[in-house]
């Protein structure tokens, strides 16, 4: 299969190596490389590497990988020779630049060649899951495989310490490096929220908190239905999102309350008032909560507040899945 594929290739990075390791991966008899002319790259960059630059660090970067059957073309538009040349069968393009692969298969069309099949790659993400590119890692924003290099900034919407602190946990496990701090927003569900006004209710606080950070959390916990249980069970939701408003939700494990509490609430108390009464503990959802208390310190509210973020955080430890 001969394959082709384009892009300016200034600063070589790992969205460039998964287009690259695809087209290899398919073109086995050969791999058309179009790479930007100067003027064309200058169109919509500030500062780019000049194009004998760029060229010889491309072939050094194929070689290193032993990725020898290709020939590179210059582009002085975004079609170049994938608009009309003949025996051509696919044409390789990330997944945000799909509509100019059919565009350049409807320019062939018009000249009466075969349209190319379109392989569109999964855009690779940096730990804040916005696009690896050129401009980020210039700016130093980001490494050529997409590590921050600056704390990721993380705003969780409340400043109940123990979503602080759980939020804080979880990313530590997850990221090399962040900032977390809590952001007083407005709620946006009933003192005891039930089932999907629980989960509404954690992605608003998320959407609130973001402001000009990477993530904005939130994190909610109400009554959810079991039919199995035939009782409701206290189930705690996290909500993240990021820049892009990318949503990932995740939850922690979920609990019964004895019927004293659950009696509480049908008469209108919420599940805190309730608990502070059973066990005479004045704000008890700010410190062990709940399940501390119920559990006789064998898990505490933080432990499983963790544990929500930490389900809400796998679409974003393994990004390349979930949004690329």
């Amino acid at each position: 299969m001969r394959v082709c594929l384009g892009g300016t290739f200034d600063v070589l990075h790992a969205g460039h190596e998964a287009l690259l390791a695809k087209a290899f991966e398919l073109g086995d008899r050969e791999v058309l490389i179009g790479i930007t002319s100067d003027r064309m790259a200058k169109r919509t960059r500030k500062r780019v590497n000049p194009l004998v630059v760029r060229r010889r660090n491309l072939r050094a970067f194929l070689e290193r990988k032993r990725w020898r059957r290709y020939r590179l073309s210059v582009l002085e538009d975004i079609a170049g020779p994938a608009a009309y040349e003949d025996g051509l069968d696919a044409i390789v393009v990330s997944a945000e630049r799909g509509e100019g692969a059919h565009e350049i298969n409807r320019e062939r069309v018009r000249r009466g060649r075969k349209p190319l099949m379109v392989v569109l790659v999964p855009m690779m993400l940096a730990e804040d899951c916005l696009p690896i590119g050129a401009r980020r890692i210039r700016a130093g924003d980001i490494d050529r495989t997409g590590r921050m290099r600056r704390p990721l900034v993380v705003r969780v919407g409340s400043t109940n310490r123990v979503k602080i602190e759980a939020t804080k946990k979880a990313f530590a496990r997850t990221f090399r490096r962040s900032t977390v701090r809590g952001v007083r927003v407005q709620p946006e569900v009933a003192a005891q929220p039930f089932e999907q006004a629980t989960v509404a209710g954690a992605i608003s606080r998320a959407r609130a908190a973001i402001g000009k950070g990477d993530y904005g959390v939130g994190i909610e916990a109400g009554l959810f239905w079991d039919d199995t249980a035939k009782d409701f069970l206290d189930v705690q939701y996290c909500a993240i999102v990021d820049k892009r408003d990318l949503l990932s939700i995740g939850h922690g494990p979920g609990f019964r309350y004895p019927p004293a509490v659950l009696a509480s609430v049908r008469a209108g108390h919420t599940v805190g008032q309730a608990m502070e009464t059973l066990a005479g503990i004045r704000d008890i959802g700010r410190k062990e909560g709940a399940v501390g208390w119920l559990m006789r310190g064998a898990m505490n509210r933080t432990e499983l507040t963790e544990a929500a973020v930490l389900m809400a955080l796998i679409p974003r430890i393994r990004r390349e899945l979930y949004f690329g």
